[in-house]
């Protein structure tokens, strides 16, 4: 049953907005780079030496080299999951398709054999 079940509503991909997906992966990477979080940067860092500057730099360096791994994943699941949702449609449309055909055929045989 749950085979027909998710036969008959495949599970479509869902794609968030740019910046929904920028947020989403980046607040597990480095939260200061978030697009709410980049508003109060200079503030929340005003006090810093151009030393802990550096550092942060290099911090944040490394967490866009990690969001660009992140957001290739993301890709490469998105498209599994594309791929996934367009077979399931096709399998979807061919099982209704039998279906009408069944009651076509179950039509005609019907009307040429009533006694059957």
């Amino acid at each position: 049953m749950q085979n027909q079940q998710n036969l008959q509503n495949p599970a479509r991909p869902v794609i968030p907005t740019g910046q929904e997906l920028y947020d989403s992966l980046m607040g597990h990477i480095e939260p200061d780079l978030t697009t709410e979080s980049l508003k109060m940067l200079e503030q929340k860092y005003a006090g810093e030496t151009p030393e802990q500057t550096a550092v942060r730099k290099q911090r944040y360096d490394l967490a866009f080299e990690r969001y660009d791994q992140a957001y290739a994943d993301y890709v490469e699941t998105l498209h599994a999951q594309a791929h996934r949702y367009r077979r399931q449609s096709f399998v979807q449309a061919e099982v209704e398709n039998r279906e009408q055909e069944g009651g076509i055929l179950n039509s005609l045989h019907q009307a040429m054999f009533p006694s059957a």
